[in-house]
C-alpha cells in the first residue's frame, strides 16, 4: 500500500533539497575561484620567467 506525502512534507523536502543545492553550488564556486586564482598566479610566474629569460639572453 502506498502513502502519498502531504503538501507540508513535499515542501519540507523541496526546501531541504534547495538548501543542499545552494551549499553545493557555493562550495563549487569557491573551489573554482581558488583553482582559477592559483592558475592565474602560475601563468603570471611563467610569463615573468620567460620575459626575464629573454631579457638575460643576448
Amino acid at each position: 500500500m502506498r502513502q502519498d506525502p502531504t503538501q507540508e512534507e513535499k515542501g519540507a523536502a523541496f526546501e531541504a533539497f534547495r538548501q543542499d543545492l545552494d551549499k553545493a553550488v557555493d562550495q563549487g564556486m569557491e573551489d573554482h575561484e581558488s583553482k582559477m586564482t592559483k592558475m592565474g598566479f602560475m601563468f603570471l610566474a611563467i610569463f615573468v620567467g620567460v620575459i626575464a629569460l629573454a631579457a638575460l639572453l643576448p
